[in-house]
């Protein structure tokens, strides 16, 4: 008898084990993980959602470009550029304009890891910033690509 019950015991155990994997969806965990409010969540889920799909996860990073969370735009900025995204390029531009310092600071390192010296006229747009630090990023950043400080010193200018 008692060994009868442990059968079936475990037998309902492998049932509710098999049952719990089918409703768990990685995928789908992750996805909502994207937004939370915590960055270390959103962060992993970054990185799951690429160990899974890879590539195929690049449209809701850069979705993300787009969040109210500052931590979240840096994240999937550094995440886009982390996985060579040159299709994201374009917002992540856009993101140069951003209120938020971080996020400013992120979309340069981003869009220099994407595009090296392509990067260097939206970069110098950026010597003329309301925030010194922003500045002197863009300025740093333009020497370690090679632009001549008379350049830089023009642009800052302009």
């Amino acid at each position: 008898m008692t060994r009868t019950l442990l059968i079936v015991i475990g037998i309902a155990c492998a049932v509710i084990a098999a049952a719990g994997i089918m409703f768990y969806n990685p995928v789908s965990i992750a996805r909502r993980q994207l937004y939370d409010k915590d960055p270390d969540v959103c962060w992993n889920a970054i990185t799951n959602l690429f160990k899974i799909r890879g590539k195929a996860s690049i449209p809701e990073f850069t979705r993300l470009l787009q969040s109210d969370n500052i931590v979240t735009r840096c994240l999937a900025a550094k995440a886009l550029s982390y996985f060579g995204d040159k299709i994201s390029i374009p917002e992540i531009t856009k993101l140069l304009q951003d209120n938020e310092i971080v996020v400013r600071h992120s979309d340069i390192c981003a869009l220099v890891d994407l595009e090296g010296k392509k990067a260097i006229p939206n970069i110098k747009k950026l010597l003329n910033d309301k925030e010194e630090i922003i500045r002197q990023v863009a300025e740093y950043v333009l020497k370690k690509l090679g632009v001549p400080a008379e350049e830089i010193e023009r642009a800052k200018s302009k």
